[in-house]
Parts: C-alpha cells; structure tokens; sequence
C-alpha cells in the first residue's frame, strides 16, 4: 500500500500562521480571512497529527477578551512557566493574552496594548539559550520595519532601554506596492540568529527572507539570494510564515499562506513544505525552502507523532 499523499493548499481561511507542538498534537492559530459573523472576531484554534488534516477547535480567544475590537491579525504562541502566551496585533497595537490551555480561552488581563502611540503589528517571541525572552514586531514608519527588544520577566512586556530597529526593506523584492519588511521569525543555528521575514506588501506577489547576525539584536546581514520563496505561475501572495519541526526534531517545515488565487487574496489558504538548511562553504548555512508545492506529495508523517515537546524558534 502506497504512502498517503497531500496538496497544498490544506486548509482555507488562514493566514500569518503560527503552530506549536504540545504534546503530540500540533496547534494552529492564525488571521482569520473568512468569518461568518462577528462572534469568530479573535482567534480560532485548529489542531492536527501531521500538519495538513486540521480540524477546527473554535475560538480561542474571543474579541471580548483583548483590549480592541477589530483587526485581529498575527498571532503567535509559546509555552513557558506552564503558562501559554499569545502575542498578537488589534487595530494595529500589539497585545500580549495567557491561557492554562492551548484551546484557551485567552484572556488579556490587562485589557490595554504594548504601546499606545504606536502602530504596530506582526510579534514573535524568541528564547535564547540563556534563557532570555525576546520579542520581534513591526512598526510603521515610512515603511514596515522590523524591531525586537528583551522581553520583561512576566513577558507580557519589554524592556524599552533594549529597543533596535532590526531590519528595513531595502531591495526591489521587498518594495512592491509599499516597501515592507514583516513577519519576523527567529531561528538559531550553529549559534547564528536568522531572522526570517516577508517583503512587499500583502496583496502583491510578496514572499519570504532572511537575514544572519551573531546576535539576538544584530546587527542583521540579508541573505544575497533572498527571497527563498516565492510567488510562481500557479501560487500567488506566498509568505507571513512560521517555522516547525517533527517531533524527532530531525526535520523542519515552513507553514505560510497564499492567496486564494492569481486574482482574490481572500480567503487566504494555508499551505506546508520542507525547509531546510545546507552547508554553504565559506560562510553561514543557507535556507532553502522545497517550495511551494503544487504538486502531490507524501504526507510528512505517516503514523500519530510521539507525545512530547519541541522548541519554539530554536534549532
């Protein structure tokens, strides 16, 4: 009997996804690009075994919960101090809510954002591996630019004096339509830090990159080939991705979003491929993304994953 097989896309509604593993089981959250009335204002959950069978497990966190109303995009998950934290942007300000559960509810328990004065968007948290917390976003300028800055003890904020502008968009790929640089998420490997991100604005043919430094707050080198994906003739808007493992932790996948078609953004359709890295002789390993796919493929696992857990942005 033949392996099972997918395609991409493999779920519709979705984009600017985030996945966490958590005991055997891999937990969506996302932008959602097609709600049916204002009761889905917030985040659904979805959870699946191998990254492309997902099943809806509802809110989980509703809009009546967070400081904001509308605009609920980005979100991003990690779990610590036996505690789940949700970052995530309302009406352009970033906002921080916990949940016991991966299912939640989610709930800001001080309904105000990260910053007031400010537009921003796009958050992802990072550990390193002396156990500082950082937290990545974006703001608005004359462009979308990438920051970061060391996250508080309780991470629900961040140290203010640790603020860098980390990244701006600078190359003709990254200033279609509007000159963007977004969607940060952090990797470790072989002790570099490679930041990786999207470019251009949403509703053109966008994609992915990354940039290498020696430290959590760089200074950042653009990889020279950027970007690693891209829109091609059959896949259009690819990218605000986020990265996962197996639960072996041997191999990677990138989780992204694309548009609905070459003449609709929405709904946004979710898809998954293989990213890895490979030795590059003379400098940092690259990232190449084996992507994206249109064509049939075996699923990634072909039995249940094993219970157990497996880093957020670390290799």
């Amino acid at each position: 009997m033949g392996a099972e097989m997918f395609t991409n896309p493999v779920l519709d509604g979705c984009a600017d996804p985030d996945v966490i593993y958590y005991e055997g089981t891999y937990y969506l959250y996302a932008t959602n690009t097609d709600m049916k009335d204002d009761s889905e204002m917030g985040f659904k959950v979805y959870t699946s075994q191998d990254l492309v069978h997902w099943t809806d497990r509802g809110m989980a966190l509703k809009a009546c919960d967070s400081w904001g109303e509308k605009q609920f995009w980005a979100p991003d998950i990690i779990f610590t101090n036996n505690t789940f934290y949700l970052s995530y942007s309302v009406e352009e300000h970033l906002c921080i809510a916990t949940s016991k559960s991966p299912l939640g509810p989610f709930i800001q328990e001080v309904k105000k954002p990260l910053h007031e004065d400010i537009k921003e968007i796009d958050s992802h948290f990072f550990q390193d591996t002396d156990g500082t917390w950082y937290l990545y976003f974006v703001r608005f300028f004359d462009s979308n630019q990438i920051w970061g800055a060391e996250m508080t003890g309780d991470l629900l904020g961040i140290r203010e004096e640790t603020l860098t502008r980390l990244l701006v968009p600078d190359t003709p790929w990254e200033c279609i339509q509007w000159p963007v640089n977004e969607a940060p998420y952090m990797l470790l490997h072989k002790g570099l830090y490679y930041l990786t991100y999207s470019g251009s604005h949403c509703l053109s043919s966008y994609g992915s990159g990354y940039a290498v430094a020696a430290s959590p707050l760089g200074e950042f080198t653009k990889y020279e080939n950027n970007p690693i994906l891209r829109s091609n003739d059959k896949v259009h808007g690819v990218g605000h991705h986020c990265i996962t493992w197996s639960p072996d932790h041997t191999r990677m996948f990138i989780v992204y979003h694309q548009h609905y078609d070459r003449t609709k953004m929405s709904p946004r359709r979710l898809c998954v491929d293989r990213i890895r890295f490979e030795e590059k002789e003379g400098g940092p390993d690259i990232l190449v993304v084996d992507g994206p796919s249109t064509d049939p493929q075996p699923l990634f696992f072909q039995e249940a994953p094993e219970k157990g857990g497996i880093p957020h942005g670390q290799k």
